[in-house]
């Protein structure tokens, strides 16, 4: 059965690996830890930091996602998604309700990537937050955010019951066929009984 929500390792491969670990030794910085984590608290280069946060996949521990949480809401795009999904990896569900209060958080653009990161080892601790921002967002189909089908997926699995989901499962089927056709046969092989 497909699957609306990625399947991502969150693991560099070789290539990814080697590529990162060839620009810091380009930079003249050791591929650990610490230097990795001395850059975020420096923040002195996007560049940098984006890199340092894929390294920190490899060479990271659990010591690095405090580093990781205060970079999250850095004005940068491509920073907030590899730095929620780089937590999810090192967190391995632990951090589930920090994501899911990015959910929630004006300045936190990367939603859709919230979502996969919560995907990662989901757990029923973020759902107040998912919740809450599925109501806010979630009206119809034609017009949801990339992080729609991702929310009505983790709905579905995790608060089927709720008077809320149930409430946004309606808006979803009454404006079925505007959902993506790929979300459409997720949604109705996942959850029959809701999707129709």
């Amino acid at each position: 059965m497909e699957s609306l929500v990625p399947n991502w390792v969150l693991k560099l491969d070789d290539v990814e690996n080697k590529t990162v670990k060839e620009i810091f030794k380009k930079r003249k910085k050791p591929y650990t830890e610490d230097a990795m984590i001395e850059i975020l608290k420096s923040q002195t280069s996007k560049t940098d930091i984006y890199w340092a946060i894929l390294a920190l996949r490899e060479v990271g521990t659990v010591e690095s996602i405090e580093y990781l949480k205060n970079i999250v809401l850095y004005k940068n795009m491509d920073i907030q998604a590899t730095s929620v999904l780089t937590i999810a990896k090192l967190a391995n569900g632990t951090e589930n309700e920090f994501l899911g209060k990015l959910l929630l958080e004006k300045e936190f653009k990367q939603k859709w990537y919230a979502m996969v990161a919560i995907f990662y080892k989901p757990d029923k601790k973020p759902l107040p937050y998912v919740l809450e921002y599925g109501v806010k967002t979630i009206k119809n189909c034609k017009n949801m955010n990339d992080a729609g089908e991702l929310i009505i997926t983790y709905l579905a699995r995790y608060a089927p019951e709720n008077e809320q989901s149930q409430k946004i499962f309606a808006k979803v089927n009454k404006d079925f066929e505007n959902l993506s056709p790929f979300g459409q046969k997720c949604l109705r092989e996942e959850f029959p009984k809701i999707f129709k």
